[in-house]
């Protein structure tokens, strides 16, 4: 048995509640024990951290992370490990690289399996997330690179990837509006994929046809999708009043105001919240950065935008600069909830959706030892991995 590590803390967070005057304890890449100091012993021989007033929670999962510092996870089996590593440092401790490629998911299958042989040096990898290829087209004026790799949603075409993936694909994004698309919902759900509705200017009407064939998540919401009318639901009332449908949210006040993400958390409360970056750029400085694609990203002022585009258009902005820490504080400085609810939006929650809740997603005996320690300002002090420190500040 490796070396007992038992973490004491004011504020320890386990991913649905906060214990005062807590402990954790872990050993073998496992939680041995969570609890409350008075009442849970510490094995002899076991190394004590005490952290004072840091918070210790459950390490975040994001589910929706294009790469960094603009390069991105399906473009090279390097940049996903760059990915990996880079998110650990902000707390972050389990990602589905999200590509639309079957060089995307395979990468994500290899370093999933590098990760099982030689250890770990970030964020764990259990899956992958296919924005793309079968979307529906943005058609932005002048902009015709941005849907040249769309592809018409077969089932032919997702065996490929499938395939490529070893069966390890998670969720896949659909533009619930183009032919065929029922039948390959149909199919990826009874394989046990999520599929999720994004990029379609479709309406209420189709979206809630598109539940019944086994649409039960929606990719970023509001973003990229037909908003709000009170004559006009369109998905987005859809989303925000079916109970059957899970939200991802990019908490960064950019992509989503204050008040929406605020009427998000009212209408689904935080078990059916995800909490996501999107995050493509983060780590860069303002400047002008091409994609393979053709197409050019601007960062400026920690938005990342298409470059040349009006910034009062919609569908224009281009993943994000935003680590998962930040949105965790927006929620619980900003918005003013609770500390345990704003961690569950980046913990359980998501590992619930993804069905990877059986050994990760919250501070539970017998659960991996993802866990992170913070400071008062969501800083990570030092990430945990299946029980291998993997940052520390």
């Amino acid at each position: 048995m490796s070396k007992v590590r038992a973490l004491l803390s004011k504020r320890v967070v386990d991913g649905y509640r906060t214990i005062h005057d807590g402990i954790v304890i872990y050993a073998d890449g496992k939680i041995q024990a969570v609890g409350s100091q008075k009442t849970t012993p510490i094995p002899e021989g076991a190394e004590v951290v005490d952290c004072g007033n840091n918070v210790i929670s459950p390490g975040l999962i994001d589910i929706h992370i294009h790469g960094c510092k603009g390069e991105f996870a399906m473009y090279s089996l390097e940049w996903t490990k760059q990915l990996s590593d880079f998110v650990a440092k902000f707390g972050t401790t389990s990602i589905l690289p999200t590509v639309s490629t079957a060089d995307g998911v395979r990468y994500a299958y290899e370093l999933m399996e590098l990760q099982k042989k030689e250890g770990y040096t970030g964020a764990a990898i259990p899956g992958s997330h296919m924005e793309g290829p079968f979307l529906s087209p943005k058609n932005l004026p002048g902009r015709p690179e941005v849907d040249k790799d769309l592809l018409p949603p077969t089932i032919e075409k997702f065996d490929e990837f499938w395939e490529a993936s070893h069966g390890t694909i998670k969720m896949v994004d659909i533009g619930i509006d183009q032919p065929g698309a029922f039948e390959l919902t149909r199919y990826m759900r009874d394989k046990g994929v999520v599929v999720s509705i994004a990029h379609s200017k479709s309406g209420y009407d189709l979206m809630m046809e598109a539940m019944e064939h086994g649409v039960t998540h929606a990719t970023h919401l509001y973003n990229v999708m037909t908003g709000l009318h009170h004559r006009r639901p369109g998905i987005t009332g859809a989303c925000l009043s079916n109970d059957m449908i899970n939200c991802e949210l990019i908490c960064d006040t950019l992509h989503v105001h204050p008040a929406a993400m605020e009427i998000a958390i009212r209408c689904k409360g935080f078990d059916r919240l995800a909490m996501i970056t999107d995050l493509g750029m983060g780590g860069l400085p303002d400047g002008d950065y091409p994609k393979a694609n053709g197409t050019i990203i601007e960062v400026k002022d920690g938005i990342a935008r298409l470059k040349g585009s009006d910034p009062s258009q919609d569908n224009t902005m281009a993943g994000s600069c935003i680590t998962q820490n930040v949105g965790v504080k927006n929620v619980h400085k900003l918005l003013g909830h609770a500390l345990h609810d704003a961690f569950r939006m980046a913990t359980i929650s998501p590992a619930k959706m993804m069905k990877i809740d059986s050994f990760t997603g919250s501070l539970e005996v017998g659960k991996d030892a993802d866990i992170v320690v913070w400071d008062d300002d969501f800083n990570a002090l030092e990430t945990i991995v299946k029980g291998t420190t993997v940052y520390k500040a």
